[in-house]
């Protein structure tokens, strides 16, 4: 099919999926030789209907030209004069389509104005943090909300492990992009000001538990005001858990990866925020081979030197945001040019909005980013974040608090 009529098909693709009755185009398809009928069955093989349409129209764009001729002239067989107006805006004696005054409450493609993108770009992601002027963490800019102070010259530690290169690569191919995230968050922390980075890469799950156990134990971390961890690699769903596996084929629960960091064991950040973020796959479902994109299966308010002052009797476990890449049973999209779907929105995000919005709102963006996103056969990603006890926290980026008064990182 001709690059511009695909264009069509994706700039109506609201709409389509919205008003396009595909179930009565399938027959004339397969009569005119466009889809065989086990491929048909195969694209209409889900329960979700919403999903087999899009696969049915990423799927046509893989055909020859006269596809989308033969779907044009099936469109005027079956009277749906509106969706061929947008196809063949020259087309004669075709009702405009108009939009309904009114759209159903579970129309929710057209009642959020949803721009879908699909995207063939390989060009990764230039990090340029955008830097505050201003601090946020202020009882102003969080009515009746607690939040965390993040003001320090040692703003925080972030631990980064990142397993790519499998022993065993026929059940844990090589990550492709992988670097690419290394590269994204290095630079997204150095540029933000203030962070120690602790990157691992491919590690053993030993390894992985021994480096925990060493960040969550240093003395020095009663200096900074916040730990970020992050952990990318092959995961899946075992049991109703998360788990990531090591480059020796054994794996970890995310919940395991927590338990490190409870206020029991891990005294030095106690009462500081703690951000988690798996970039892992999480199941096996939506699992399509496509063009660019592989998947990855298989502080209290005040000063940060006041953690000692809180009260004895607290929780085991809060202060704690956990990120997901996406939901119990799915896949993660990783490409092999830009890295994964979902550390190249964070790093988006992070970069130009945590100079104005706390974590837990950059991470909706994230995920509101990724309801945008769609790989060209239809696949998609949603990343849900689960907050344990956790306030408000800004990042801050590019400036911290000494002497009486607001100084700038890097000069």
């Amino acid at each position: 099919m001709l690059e511009e009529n695909k264009d069509l098909i994706i700039k109506n693709f609201l709409i389509l999926m919205k008003d396009c009755n595909v179930d009565v185009l399938k027959q004339l398809l397969v009569d005119k030789g466009i889809f065989s009928q086990s491929e048909i069955i195969q694209i209409f093989s889900s329960n979700d209907a919403r999903h087999n349409k899009r696969i049915f129209f990423f799927n046509i764009q893989k055909k020859e030209q006269n596809a989308f001729n033969v779907l044009v002239e099936s469109l005027k067989k079956t009277n749906q004069h509106n969706i061929v107006k947008l196809l063949v805006p020259e087309a004669k004696g075709c009702k405009t389509f108009s939009l309904p005054p009114e759209s159903n409450a579970d129309d929710d493609y057209l009642n959020e104005n949803i721009p879908l993108h699909v995207s063939s770009d390989t060009t990764s992601l230039t990090v340029k943090v955008v830097r505050a002027n201003e601090f946020l963490d202020t009882e102003a800019h969080n009515k009746k909300i607690e939040f965390y102070s993040s003001r320090s010259k040692k703003r925080g530690k972030v631990l980064i492990i990142n397993n790519f290169d499998y022993a065993d690569k026929k059940e844990h191919p090589y990550r492709n992009g992988a670097q690419v995230d290394n590269a994204n968050l290095q630079e997204l922390f150095n540029q933000m000001g203030g962070w120690e980075i602790n990157l691992i890469n491919n590690a053993t799950v030993e390894q992985m538990v021994h480096r925990l156990i060493l960040f969550t134990q240093d003395k020095e971390n009663k200096q900074y005001d916040i730990c970020f961890v992050i952990i990318m690699g092959h995961g899946e769903e075992q049991s109703n858990r998360t788990i990531i596996f090591g480059i020796d084929g054994k794996f970890i629960s995310s919940e395991d990866v927590q338990k490190h960091f409870t206020n029991e064991k891990c005294k030095s950040f106690r009462g500081k925020p703690k951000v988690f973020l798996f970039q892992v796959c999480r199941g096996s479902a939506l699992d399509h081979t496509i063009r660019h994109t592989e998947t990855d299966s298989a502080l209290r308010s005040g000063p940060s030197s006041d953690y000692q002052k809180i009260d004895s009797h607290i929780r085991t476990k809060e202060d704690m945001l956990i990120g997901f890449a996406t939901l119990h049973g799915f896949k993660a999209h990783r490409d092999p040019n830009r890295g994964s779907w979902y550390v190249e929105l964070i790093c988006k995000h992070f970069m130009n909005e945590a100079r104005t919005y706390s974590v837990n709102l950059l991470l909706q963006m994230v995920d509101q980013d990724l309801r945008r996103r769609m790989s060209e056969i239809g696949t998609m990603q949603t990343a849900p974040f689960n907050n344990e006890g956790f306030k408000n926290l800004y990042l801050n980026p590019g400036i911290y608090y000494e002497d009486g008064s607001l100084k700038h990182f890097h000069g």
